[in-house]
């Protein structure tokens, strides 16, 4: 995995529990609160998937703006209908020269399978059947060879997914899926999704290499459910390709494990924004704009790298970033940046030393305590550090408790860590003022039980660490 798959200034700044499709929203929220912009959470009733289940909106004071995943709200409800409607898409691409497979929409309700297929079979296979309202491969069933399983593939789109209309189109053979990130008219980033791989060292075979890999894979946030699962599909998969488990790759050579086109869900992402041929971001380009109202989403792409051709076969009016930000090789982009860039031209650098815990708002806002949660704005004032050690008796859970709420009170950042019960270690980060203040409560704050009997501080530090907003105890005695 590539050294510069990461960004610097999120390396220790994403909570723990921000993975997968987390990433796509928490990066653009973040990249917006760190520059100063007010951050308000929403809990979306009306989000079916995860990666809609929350909305939140940043704010400058003049203007605000409602983002759902990495979607701001530039973009029009039209351009979502146009867009999300594969067929209609389809149309308007064409009308922009932007090369699309041939295709034909049938409605279930209008049109019989036996119909379809035939029309199918005029296009020609191999062919791919999907559904006009789904994303993210969800019922896409590709190279299809034969009309037993057309048929049976359209079934499945109608019962399984209780799809209205389903797409019959032209398979692009011998393609590499790309995902383009597109605002206005450029292309901020590109990567291409390989099925499942290993990469040989001339030294472990394809066993011992996924076992590697699945390390590399599970530290990535962005493919961590993405595993390598030895299984017969793995090992027939193989045979064809003249190798078994115990196959010793030489160094350098990429080994498919999974067929092109199969478990669209474990796809590893390679950042090849430098490499792709220019026309292909053309295309991209083209395909944005022909849909109105849309000045930011991502573009799929199916490129033939031998022929060096290429179709469109999706917008993505969403902009699900996090293989950008996070791929599994190559360079990251910062596509939060360029996004806000876009939405707020004229707001401020970032501070970079902050976050904010996404756990505690999720939880409310999914379970229904809240509607709304607003953030506390980033510091813009310098931020100082001093450390304390508390010794005394009886320091548990309720000392803590009133300790952490006069921190609160102070709106400091930091942190408490009881030791035991007679032994305290505090980090408190703010202003010198509110710290002194905190300083004499700790010397004066006590309960019928506790009793606080030495305190020593460090000296005031400039804060230049990295730090969540929140001040929490660590873990009660």
């Amino acid at each position: 995995m590539s050294k510069d798959h990461h960004l610097e200034h999120l390396k220790h700044s994403l909570p723990k529990d921000v993975v997968t499709y987390q990433t796509s929203f928490y990066t653009v929220a973040l990249e917006g609160w760190r520059r100063g912009l007010k951050l308000n959470f929403y809990n979306n009733k009306r989000g079916s998937v995860p990666p809609l289940a929350y909305q939140y909106s940043l704010s400058d004071g003049e203007n605000e703006y409602l983002f759902t995943c990495a979607r701001g709200s530039k973009t029009s409800d039209k351009a979502i209908d146009l867009a999300e409607n594969k067929s209609t898409a389809y149309k308007y691409m064409k009308r922009n020269n932007v090369p699309v497979p041939e295709n034909k929409t049938f409605t279930f309700s209008k049109t019989s399978i036996e119909k379809m297929c035939k029309h199918g079979e005029k296009i020609g296979y191999p062919l791919v059947v999907k559904p006009t309202d789904r994303g993210s491969g969800k019922g896409v069933y590709t190279n299809i060879t034969s009309r037993k399983r057309l048929e049976e593939c359209i079934s499945k789109i109608r019962d399984e997914f209780k799809a209205k209309e389903v797409i019959i189109e032209q398979y692009f053979a011998g393609g590499v899926d790309y995902r383009f990130y597109v605002i206005k008219d450029e292309v901020i980033a590109v990567t291409k999704s390989y099925s499942s791989n290993v990469i040989g060292d001339g030294v472990n075979n394809i066993e011992d290499l996924i076992s590697e890999r699945n390390k590399d894979i599970r530290k990535n946030v962005a493919t961590k459910n993405r595993s390598i699962v030895i299984d017969n599909d793995l090992k027939r998969f193989l045979e064809e390709q003249h190798k078994s488990l115990e196959f010793i790759p030489e160094n350098g050579e990429r080994v498919f494990v999974r067929r092109h086109g199969t478990h669209l869900g474990d796809r590893l992402n390679v950042d090849c924004t430098q490499s792709v041929d220019p026309k292909f971001k053309k295309y991209a380009i083209k395909a944005l704009n022909a849909i109105p109202g849309l000045p930011t989403g991502s573009i799929d792409m199916v490129i033939n790298e031998e022929k060096n051709e290429g179709i469109v076969n999706e917008i993505n009016t969403k902009g699900e970033i996090m293989m950008h930000v996070f791929p599994f090789e190559g360079r990251a982009i910062d596509v939060p940046k360029h996004l806000l860039d876009f939405y707020f031209p004229n707001s401020d650098s970032r501070n970079e030393k902050f976050y904010f815990e996404f756990k505690p708002i999720k939880d409310l806002l999914f379970n229904g305590y809240a509607d709304q949660i607003s953030i506390p704005m980033i510091p813009k004032e310098i931020q100082y550090q001093k450390n304390f050690t508390i010794k005394g008796k009886h320091l548990g859970p309720r000392y803590l408790r009133l300790l952490k709420k006069q921190a609160v009170k102070l709106y400091l950042i930091g942190s408490i860590n009881p030791v035991s019960k007679k032994w305290l270690e505090i980090k408190a980060i703010g202003s010198q003022e509110k710290i002194n203040q905190f300083e004499k409560v700790i010397n004066t704050l006590g309960t019928k039980k506790s009793k606080t009997e030495d305190v020593t501080a460090t000296q005031f530090e400039e804060f230049e660490g990295n730090s969540n907003i929140s001040f929490e105890i660590i873990s009660d005695v």
